[in-house]
């Protein structure tokens, strides 16, 4: 009896180890698996208030002009331009903002976003098809004194 026991709990115990584990898909790449494991990116605005994007982070850079500085952040997203615009604008929705579409075409949608005594928002989403794989830049930036 004892034996029976002892050999259904290590049957019990073997069947329940791998229960921790995740699937892994051979057929994914390690840049897949990065993509979907893609972590949200902080864009902090000029009040403060910062949106966690679902996207990469590329670079944030200011150029300087006459009225100030120009502040230009890059973002990466895995979809289509339109998907990426959504994504943005559904934050910026949330913390107040109303948007004007620009321009739209094949390759690139520009959009406005404006919320009462903020800067006005600029964002252009380039869209990039690599290899059968779309993938979208997108460049949001604001005047700064």
């Amino acid at each position: 009896m004892k034996i029976k026991t002892a050999a259904l709990l290590s049957l019990f115990a073997f069947a329940i180890s791998g229960c921790d584990q995740q699937d892994i898909d051979p057929a994914k790449t390690d840049s897949q698996a990065a993509e979907s494991a893609m972590s949200k990116a902080k864009l902090t605005l000029t009040d403060g208030s910062i949106l966690q994007l679902n996207a990469k982070h590329m670079k944030s850079y200011a150029k300087p002009n006459s009225a100030g500085k120009m502040s230009l952040h890059e973002y990466s997203y895995s979809t289509a331009d339109k998907l990426a615009e959504n994504d943005v604008y559904m934050h910026l929705q949330n913390a107040g903002f109303t948007r004007k579409i620009i321009s739209s075409d094949s390759s690139q949608f520009k959009v406005q976003y404006y919320k009462k005594d903020l800067p006005v928002i600029g964002g252009i989403y380039t869209t990039v098809n690599n290899d059968a794989k779309t993938m979208t830049i997108a460049t949001l930036y604001w005047q700064e004194k």
